[in-house]
């Protein structure tokens, strides 16, 4: 869905004026084309739509946004169309690699965009490009992974069970997502990050045995108890029912029977509603089969990049990449925004839970690593969804048939530069 800022709409109307008087005057009509509004493609919808504008029209932008679940699809149909967004914001750099080496974004570093020492590893991976690598994108939100959320009335589970898994699948964008990000949380928690970022990069097949073992691990835990969890998790959408409060708090959406713990993301409690005060989350590792101890931090990021090279587009992108900017982006959002810039003055939250993410996120003890299929090429990052999906519904715990389809896709792909920098 588009729409224009109300800063937009009284800055057309004004403009219309001007060309009316100039038309009357007898001068010809002036050409707006180079000072049109800032286009911005992002992941935004709803709520956190709102809270984007307000931030871009507190700071008196000319932009227009666009707020979408289906960015690929979207994004490819303008640049075909030769109307690329000026910034595109998006957690897929994979797709944005793909971008970068058609020479179609533009290199941020050493223009002052943003502050390379306010990002440390692996928020600013290099990509390689038709004028050699750089820094493509710059996160504006982040996220962490490898935790698991549950209800705080009930304390930390010292064991979740098969049937006890909250997991939903379905998505309006690409579903399977979901138990993609199991399989690697499992790959990152039993063999480590180095083993992890080779995957990630393409230089690991997917039959190599710490891949099938995560694999098979995570059928074991969804096939255990009969066909039960891989069925509800192939039912259910990820974000529960609509209008309810996530899978956690709301029940699946077949029997509303109460599951117990969710292995999802920092952004689930935006998905619990007003519950979200009551969830907590514990390090996934104690509950992953074969994991023993933490050996990383699988995260995430909404990441931005830019298309045209315009002042007005650099002076938006260079406020979203910056500590003010995201200061004041977490400041006004009534719900948590979570920033990978490590500057000081970001506010201080209120909230425990809040907090402790916040210092997860900026923790260096262990290695963070992106989240993997976010930085494969969309072509192997849909195989991964796709195969997740079909390994719950077959019968059987041998993931080697899907695994296999994934490499012939890889094998293909490892003609296109993979990117570098995923574990920091």
């Amino acid at each position: 869905m588009i729409r224009m800022s109300r800063l937009r709409r009284v800055l057309a109307a004004a403009a219309a004026g001007a060309v009316l008087a100039g038309c009357v005057g007898g001068q010809p009509p002036v050409d707006e084309t180079a000072d049109r509004p800032v286009t911005v493609l992002g992941p935004w919808t709803g709520t956190q739509e709102d809270t984007f504008e307000e931030l871009l029209e507190g700071e008196g932008f000319d932009y227009v946004y666009q707020g979408t679940a289906a960015q690929r699809e979207v994004l490819l149909s303008q640049v075909l169309a030769g109307t690329p967004p000026d910034i595109v914001i998006m957690p897929n750099t994979g797709e944005l690699a793909e971008y970068a080496a058609e020479g179609r974004l533009e290199p941020l570093d050493g223009r002052g965009l943003y502050e390379p020492d306010q990002y440390d590893a692996p928020w600013t991976p290099r990509a390689t490009g038709k004028s050699g690598e750089h820094v493509y994108w710059v996160p504006v939100r982040a996220a962490l992974k490898s935790i698991v959320w549950y209800r705080a009335a009930n304390g930390r589970p010292e064991f979740v069970g098969a049937r006890e898994w909250c997991m939903g699948m379905g998505d309006d964008g690409a579903a399977g997502w979901p138990g993609s990000d199991w399989i690697e949380d499992l790959v990152l928690q039993t063999a480590g990050a180095r083993t992890y970022a080779r995957w990630a990069r393409g230089e690991l097949e997917w039959t190599a045995e710490p891949v099938v073992r995560a694999w098979t691990a995570w059928g074991e835990l969804m096939k255990s108890d009969g066909t039960g969890p891989a069925r509800w998790a192939l039912l259910n959408d990820y974000r529960g029912a609509a209008g309810g409060e996530g899978l956690l708090f709301g029940g699946r959406v077949e029997t509303e029977e109460r599951c117990v713990a969710e292995h999802q993301g920092s952004f689930a409690r935006d998905l619990y509603g007003e519950a979200a005060g009551r969830a907590d989350y514990a390090p996934s590792t104690a509950y992953l089969p074969g994991a023993t101890v933490p050996r990383g931090r699988e995260v995430s990021g909404d990441f931005a990049a830019l298309f045209d090279d315009r002042a007005k587009a650099r002076e938006v992108f260079r406020f979203l990449a910056s500590r003010d900017g995201q200061r004041v982006w977490a400041a006004s959002s009534e719900s948590p925004v979570y920033s990978a810039n490590s500057a000081r003055g970001m506010p201080r939250p209120e909230d425990a839970v809040t907090r402790r993410i916040v210092r997860d996120l900026e923790d260096t003890a262990l290695p963070r690593c992106l989240d993997a299929s976010d930085v494969m090429p969309p072509a192997v990052r849909d195989a991964f969804y796709n195969a997740a999906l079909q390994y719950l519904a077959a019968d059987g715990l041998d993931p080697l048939p899907w695994l296999r389809s994934i490499q012939k896709v890889q094998e293909f792909e490892k003609r296109r530069p993979w990117m570098t920098g995923i574990c920091g």
